[in-house]
Order: C-alpha cells, then sequence, then structure tokens
C-alpha cells in the first residue's frame, strides 16, 4: 500500500538505528527503555504486510532484542516465568506451531509462532527490569514524553500519510511511526500507569493525563478510547469515592443533552455530520444514525463483519477435526480472500491480520482446544491480579492492570494483537504488567550482575 521508502518510513528506519547502540550496549536500565521506545517504530510502513518475506528489522526489535536483553538479564530473579499463564501462552504457542503444519501459508504461520515467542520475552524482560528496580518512575516519564514527541513530529511535521492512514480521502490520524490502532493502546497503558503511580507529583500526574486524553482523541481509535474511559472509571471509582455519584450524574446529564440535540437535528443531518474526528462521527452514527460526508464514523465496520460473516459461515459448515483441532495457523487469511476474491491476493495479504479478532481466529484457526488454552491463560492472569491485589505492597499496580486489561480484551475482540511482537499494543501489556513490581514490592532486589 506504501512505498517502504516514504521520508516518514526511512525516519523510523534512522531512528532503529539511533537506538540500537543503546539496546546493546547501555546499562540495562537505560537499554530496556531505548527498546520500550522502540515500540513506536514500525520500519516497514503501517500496511505492509506480506505472506512471503519477513521484515528484518521488526523481527530484530520484536524477537531478538528481547532475547538478548533477556540474557543480559539472565541472572536475576523472575516469578512470572513460573506462573500459570505463562504455562498456558507456551502451550498455546506450541499448539499454533503443530497447527502451521496444515496451515495455508506456513511462512505467516512460522511469523505469528515468532511473534508469540517475542510477546513472551517482552513481558518477562519488563518483568525483570521491573522487579530489579531498573524500570523507574523516571524512565516511565520518559517514555510517554518520548512516545508524545515521536507522534507529534511524525503527524504535523511528515504529514501522518503512512502510519496515521485510515483509508482514502480520511483525516490522518494522531500516531507515531506505527500504526495508529497500536499507538492507542500505548496511550491507554500509559494513561493507567500515570493515573496510579502515586511517586509522581499531582500536576505532573495531571499535565501527562491531560496530554495523553488529547492524544487519544486525535488519534481517533474507538476501541482505545472507551478502553481509556474504562480506566478512568476505575481510578475515579477507588480514588473519589465520595464524587463518583455526582459525576455519574453530571456526566449522565451532558449525555442526555447531547442526544437530545442530536434527535433535535432534521432527519438527514447532525451536529457532527462535517467533525473530522472518528469518536465523535462514530457517535453521530450510531445514535442519530448520520454518517458524515466522509463516511468516517463507520468507516470500516462492513469490511470487518463482511469478515465475521465468513468465517462464521466456515465454522457453521466445518468437520469435527477442522471444529475441534482448526483450520490451520494464519488460515484466517484464506477467508479474507475467499470474502473479497478480487480484493486481495497472496502478495497483498497478511493472513495474520486479517480476521481483526482474536477470539474468532483462536476457534476458526485452532479449534475449540485452542480457543479453551486461550481463555484459560487470560482467566489465569486475572486469578493471579486478584492475588497481587491482596498484598499491599503491590496493591496499586494490580489496580493498573485491572483498569487496563478490559480495554486490553476489548482490542482482543476488534483487533490483531498476536501478530504484534515489538509494538505498541503488546509491549503495552507488558509495561502495565511491570506496574506490579515498581515502587516497593516486597520481593524486589536491585540486580547489577551481567550488566
Amino acid at each position: 500500500m506504501f512505498d517502504a521508502q516514504m521520508p516518514e518510513v526511512v525516519a523510523a528506519q534512522f531512528l532503529f538505528w539511533i537506538l540500537l547502540p543503546v539496546v546493546l550496549w547501555a546499562p540495562p536500565k537505560w537499554a530496556v527503555l531505548a527498546w520500550l521506545v522502540m515500540g513506536n517504530l514500525d520500519t516497514t510502513g503501517a500496511g505492509q504486510g506480506s505472506v512471503a518475506t519477513v521484515g528484518w528489522i521488526n523481527a530484530v526489535k520484536g524477537i531478538l532484542l528481547p532475547l538478548y536483553l533477556w540474557w543480559r538479564m539472565r541472572g536475576a530473579p523472575s516469578e512470572i516465568s513460573r506462573t500459570p499463564p505463562v504455562r498456558l501462552w507456551l502451550a498455546l504457542m506450541a499448539y499454533a506451531a503443530i497447527a502451521g503444519l496444515w496451515a495455508p501459508f506456513p511462512i505467516a504461520a512460522a511469523k505469528l509462532v515468532g511473534n508469540m515467542l517475542g510477546i513472551l520475552l517482552t513481558v518477562i524482560v519488563v518483568e525483570k527490569t521491573a522487579r530489579n528496580g531498573l524500570l523507574s518512575t523516571g524512565s516511565l516519564v520518559i517514555l510517554v514524553v518520548s512516545s508524545l514527541g515521536l507522534a507529534i513530529v511524525q503527524t504535523y511535521y511528515y504529514g501522518g500519510t503512512s502510519y496515521g492512514f485510515d483509508g482514502v480521502g480520511q483525516p490522518s490520524r494522531f500516531s507515531s511511526f506505527i500504526a495508529a490502532q497500536q499507538y492507542a493502546a500505548f496511550l491507554v497503558a500509559f494513561l493507567a500507569v500515570v493515573l496510579w503511580q502515586r511517586e509522581l507529583r499531582f500536576h505532573v500526574r495531571f499535565g501527562l493525563s491531560l496530554a495523553l486524553c488529547l492524544a487519544l482523541l486525535l488519534n481517533g481509535s474507538r476501541t482505545w478510547f472507551l478502553g481509556a474511559g474504562l480506566v478512568s472509571v476505575v481510578y475515579l471509582c477507588l480514588s473519589f469515592r465520595r464524587v463518583v455519584v455526582p459525576v455519574a450524574f453530571g456526566l449522565a446529564t451532558v449525555a442526555l443533552l447531547i442526544l437530545l440535540a442530536l434527535n433535535l437535528q432534521p432527519r438527514n443531518t447532525s451536529v457532527l455530520d462535517d467533525s473530522a474526528s472518528r469518536i465523535a462521527a462514530t457517535f453521530s452514527a450510531l445514535v442519530g444514525g448520520n454518517e458524515t460526508a466522509r463516511n468516517i464514523g463507520m468507516a470500516n465496520m462492513s469490511f470487518r463483519l463482511s469478515v465475521y460473516e465468513g468465517v462464521l459461515a466456515e465454522l457453521r459448515a466445518a468437520t469435527p477435526r477442522e471444529l475441534f483441532l482448526g483450520h490451520g495457523t494464519s488460515s484466517g487469511g484464506a477467508v479474507v480472500m475467499r470474502v473479497f476474491p478480487h480484493s486481495y491476493h497472496e502478495d497483498s495479504l497478511d493472513p495474520n491480520r486479517a480476521i481483526h479478532d482474536e477470539w474468532l481466529r483462536a476457534l476458526y484457526e485452532w479449534g475449540i482446544v485452542g480457543l479453551l488454552v486461550m481463555v484459560g491463560m487470560f482467566a489465569t492472569l486475572v486469578a493471579g491480579v486478584i492475588a497481587r491485589y491482596r498484598d499491599p505492597a503491590t496493591r496499586r499496580g494490580a489496580i493498573a492492570v485491572f483498569s487496563f486489561l478490559p480495554a486490553f480484551l476489548l482490542a482482543f475482540s476488534t483487533e490483531n494483537v498476536l501478530a504484534g511482537a515489538g509494538n505498541a499494543m503488546t509491549m503495552s501489556i507488558a509495561v502495565v504488567i511491570g506496574m506490579l513490581w515498581i515502587n516497593g514490592s516486597r520481593v524486589a532486589t536491585r540486580y547489577y550482575a551481567h550488566a
């Protein structure tokens, strides 16, 4: 879709080479921070999915660098690698590798397994870093500010024509050097971290939270906007219990007034008709039944619904073996090619970014077996966070994870998360989980060996 030599793509590659020596040779604290900043960089350009090729810089960033960082901190204690969620993730990864044997796109299947390994390594590296006192409040602030700064440069200097692309004729979305939807995950994760990072001064927390909310509005992700609302609701309920009721009443009043304004408009018009905001346009389309002139509100819904219908139709026609064991890793790409035979072919489609629903994708590609393993993995993760909440030393970190998990699970229902090692969406969950070990967990120890 995009020329890999576009200026913003070249800039992303240049930034990667600038940060790479820091990751390789700086002390672990700065090495991990530089690598997390790399989560803002997609060096192949947004939308450059391919069946037959591997983006080697992204592979280095998503798999080899976390493996290297894990090796650098090999003597550091780690708890998460022995937990039930990780064991179930390893089982799912092994099954994905086995299901690749009957996959129609074997290279894409191998890439997915590699991505799953990279995601696991990312979580373990961030846990080791936080657990051993190397991921501090100051480091998180640098990560947040760097990510916002990169987005400002990419969006307003380079114009957002690649990474902020949202379709022909659509306005560019606010994003760093990565797809806008992935960047939105970073913003919500940062919001959860900043709100519960009480070591930050109030004016710093307030300023960063305001900047993150503004960035999310400019980004326009509907899924992650809802996720940010969930994060904010959890924070308000637990931090300002006395004002929750009046605030809720005020918000309900505002919502009713907006609905009244929309309903008083002429039948085919809306106060939001010309809005360039995806969030406002979607609200107008859903509530008032009015789409903007540029079809911003429901721009990609028909595509996704057609894909979902195609997947469900094939599941209904599946044999017992296909229903139980799945159609093969990355086989979802074949469904999209059958639903849109004139729009997609093997050279223009990434099968790992086809279905846009990881639950439906798991059922289709890995069958009931794979879906049950994935559900079990998240269930045990929630149970583990509950256990952390009961410990006063890790309570705030557990609340941050709890506030972010609904948004992440919602994204699992609308996005392609599993094929995202080394990008903002998967790094976001790792950073939030790292909150469990920041700020004085009783089991945390500082580690400087093998540095």
